[in-house]
């Protein structure tokens, strides 16, 4: 469901609730822009539901409170509307908020370089900055399952997804290929990591193959919660920070992290955005420590910012993909190869889906 919202702070003004305080880099920024930061406004495109309201509570707020901007949320995420607004030369959005790939294989084109003086590449994990992105969280594309479904012999490996003879039931995982369809079910086929890139589409069509018939493709994080919690799907690819908003809804669901997809989304300026300055400045906030760390404690999804020192509960820990035991098991996608690629792994994966 698309949702926007709108807020105006008198610059200076401090939330009521004891507001964060901008990051000494974030402070220079705003200061840097003088009157006109202190009276912009800017359109923020996100993905919507819990994930919006931790993103809103932790560093939309707090930063419209601080600078007066005027912040508009919009959801959810649409490259091909992003695609049209760019063409027109007139785009609705300001910031939007890239997958991890995107901010690669659309840099120039759809978005605009970022400039880096208030913020700390060195903060980052190394591979996940561009020239036009910043990560501003980290989650994992990890398989949740039916506790109550599987009782006593859940999945223990990522190949246990694919397999439906010994693990009979639905199947769902996402429309969008970048999460890592592709490579999860070359790695399930026993490709090493380090030999995904290039990927040998021929040999994951045939993997998926042998499960489409019973997988349904979510399209949203809102789609993912509900299939959890309604049960339409058995074991699910899934956003470990939405899994883990589902088992709060009571979704009888646990993770298995064996080969989880190590994902981030990063902050982007929109090509021929008419806030530029603001948007700039709104990221130079949005990853900044506090307000990272700030995120990280409203949903169950990890701060990019490597300073943050969020302070989880153990059910929240139990889908930190942050953590050092899940990290161990996990793999990320070649941001670089897929920004050459992008376009030819969609044209291949919407044939397959549409076949």
């Amino acid at each position: 469901m698309k949702s926007a919202r709108s807020r105006m702070v008198t610059g200076g003004v401090l939330l009521a609730s004891g507001a964060l305080l901008l990051s000494a880099c974030a402070s220079d920024s705003v200061e840097a822009g003088g009157e006109a930061a202190a009276s912009g406004s800017l359109t923020f495109v996100t993905f919507g539901s819990a994930f919006q309201e931790a993103q809103e509570t932790a560093f939309v707020d707090p930063f419209a409170a601080e600078t007066g901007t005027e912040i508009t949320v919009d959801s959810p995420t649409d490259l091909a509307k992003l695609k049209v607004m760019v063409e027109t030369g007139d785009p609705d959005w300001d910031v939007y908020l890239a997958g991890s790939a995107e901010s690669f294989a659309y840099c120039g084109t759809l978005f605009e370089e970022l400039d880096f003086s208030n913020i700390e590449r060195a903060d980052f994990a190394e591979g996940t900055i561009s020239d036009c992105g910043v990560p501003v969280d980290t989650y994992s594309y990890v398989v949740a399952y039916n506790t109550e479904k599987y009782g006593n012999t859940p999945p223990t490996s990522l190949a246990d997804f694919f397999d439906l003879e010994n693990f009979p039931g639905s199947r769902a995982m996402s429309g969008d290929p970048a999460e890592g369809n592709l490579e999860m079910a070359l790695l399930a086929d026993g490709v090493a990591v380090e030999d995904l890139y290039p990927l040998d589409y021929d040999r994951a069509f045939e993997k998926l193959d042998g499960i489409k018939a019973d997988t349904t493709f979510w399209t949203s994080g809102a789609e993912q919660v509900e299939m959890m919690e309604s049960g339409r799907a058995d074991m699910i690819l899934a956003w470990s920070g939405r899994a883990f908003e589902a088992v709060q809804n009571g979704a009888k669901f646990a993770p298995m992290w064996d080969q989880n997809a190590y994902h981030w989304a990063s902050l982007a300026i929109v090509k021929g955005s008419s806030n530029p300055e603001s948007a700039q400045q709104f990221i130079d906030y949005a990853v900044s420590p506090e307000p990272q760390a700030l995120f990280a404690e409203s949903i169950a999804y990890g701060a990019a910012n490597l300073k943050a020192t969020p302070e989880l509960d153990p059910a929240e820990a139990d889908w930190d993909s942050g953590a050092d035991a899940h990290r161990d098991l996990s793999w990320s996608i070649d941001p670089a190869w897929w920004g050459d690629n992008a376009d030819e792994v969609l044209s291949r994966w919407t044939a397959w889906t549409a076949g």
